[in-house]
């Protein structure tokens, strides 16, 4: 995912976004521990939400405490403890570090080609260590929903609710990953909307730089010459989108309302849901690049 999944921080209480600063320390350490310290570079606000939907799902109590880390050596910063949701959540985050990788091997051409080239060892490196501690099926099904979503983008599929479904079920699977009953079901609708969302933004928000490089884009292809104007998003498109996205959270936002209230992260994560994700959206809209993180495959790439 590419930094659309973060939080308002300005509508968090001190302590929301104290404990929110600790669980973004806490996964940068079990990314260390669990896939070597290089893989802190794909560290994303996506997974951070992802490990605050699982600790809440699966009722786990977070242990807070200061420590020092290489970044912020002068002081202490809180943090969350190590914990095997964080191992598991560094895991994924490695594994689709190295998908993302792939695909843009696979789109990219001439100079823009050497980047993931670079950094393939890197990632295959990561994803090696991250296999040990998922399921063994693991990377077969990310590869085989994204396979899926590539047939689409190669045939130009011209339906962005269509491609967005297919990322969707992506998303689905991993928030679901290791659950069942109810809150497998309950992660897979949080997931699928996510991820829904992430690649309705994602298509905005590189309209104009796949047009210009000639890359797939669901709104280019099915919008046509209609899809920009002056460079930009068209008013036509900014309307559609707006209309069709609310849409998404809605069933994003009664799943978050199916989580545990008492937890010390659901506030974070209604936040995100509620706030941070259609303030991402209005940047996106307004023409405001996000601040694209690492860790997850996009549309583009596939």
């Amino acid at each position: 995912m590419f930094g659309y999944v973060r939080p308002l921080v300005a509508e968090l209480k001190v302590s929301e976004a104290e404990r929110y600063s600790a669980l973004y320390c806490g996964l940068c350490r079990a990314m260390g521990h669990a896939t070597g310290q290089l893989s802190r570079l794909t560290l994303s606000y996506d997974f951070t939400f992802f490990a605050a939907v699982r600790l809440i799902l699966e009722g786990a109590a977070p242990v807070f405490a200061p420590m020092r880390c290489p970044a912020h050596p002068a002081s202490r910063r809180l943090t969350v403890e190590p914990h095997p949701t964080l191992t598991f959540t560094a895991a994924l985050s490695a594994a689709m570090a190295d998908a993302k990788t792939d695909d843009d091997l696979a789109d990219e051409r001439g100079f823009s080609w050497m980047k993931p080239a670079l950094r393939k060892p890197f990632t295959a490196s990561i994803s090696r260590r991250a296999a040990k501690l998922l399921p063994p099926d693991t990377d077969a099904q990310i590869e085989q929903r994204l396979a899926r979503l590539a047939e689409k983008e190669r045939a130009g599929c011209p339906s962005l609710d269509e491609t967005a479904s297919l990322f969707g079920d992506l998303l689905g699977f991993l928030f679901a990953l290791r659950l069942d009953g109810e809150r497998a079901s309950l992660a897979s609708r949080i997931g699928t909307a996510v991820g829904k969302f992430v690649y309705l933004c994602d298509a905005a928000d590189d309209l104009a730089d796949d047009v210009r490089r000639g890359r797939y884009n669901p709104i280019a292809a099915g919008w046509g010459p209609l899809a920009l104007e002056d460079g930009r998003l068209s008013p036509m498109v900014k309307s559609s989108l707006s209309a069709s996205a609310p849409i998404g959270l809605e069933a994003l936002g009664e799943a978050a309302e199916d989580l545990d209230p008492a937890h010390v992260f659901t506030p974070i994560v209604k936040n995100i849901v509620y706030l941070g994700l259609p303030a991402s959206l209005g940047r996106v809209l307004d023409g405001r690049k996000a601040e694209k993180t690492g860790g997850m495959p996009g549309k583009e790439r596939l």
